[in-house]
């Protein structure tokens, strides 16, 4: 740590302290995950999720159709659903992982103007 981020840390009170710290700490994956649920945007991950529950049983459910499927024609009908299943999966997989780099990018935007406000509240030296 510099000797910036030293005379910072002792000028702020204990609250901005505690502030700081907690921002500080490196979130991992389930903490990001929480943090998806949270706010204006958390609609999308909920939404996200449901479909994303029921497209699997449905996927479930069509491979069980597969299976027992006794003609070439009736079971490639089948495996027409799974494969579509298969793709809404991965396309809700992927907004997912967009939903948590965009927590990531707001935590990190946070902890940055943090920074910037506490320096700027610094007193000058001399």
């Amino acid at each position: 740590m510099s000797d910036i981020d030293e005379k910072i840390r002792k000028a702020l009170s204990e609250e901005d302290q505690k502030l700081l710290d907690e921002i500080d700490d490196e979130a991992g994956l389930f903490d990001m995950m929480a943090m998806t649920f949270k706010g204006k945007m958390a609609w999308i991950t909920w939404y996200m999720y449901i479909v994303g529950i029921a497209v699997f049983i449905a996927g479930l459910y069509f491979l069980n159709q597969f299976f027992e499927a006794e003609e070439l024609k009736e079971s490639l009908g089948w495996l027409l659903a799974i494969i579509t299943c298969l793709t809404f999966f991965i396309i809700i997989k992927i907004i997912g992982w967009q939903q948590l780099l965009r927590a990531e990018i707001m935590r990190e935007m946070k902890r940055l103007e943090m920074r910037v406000m506490l320096a700027l509240e610094q007193p000058k030296d001399g």
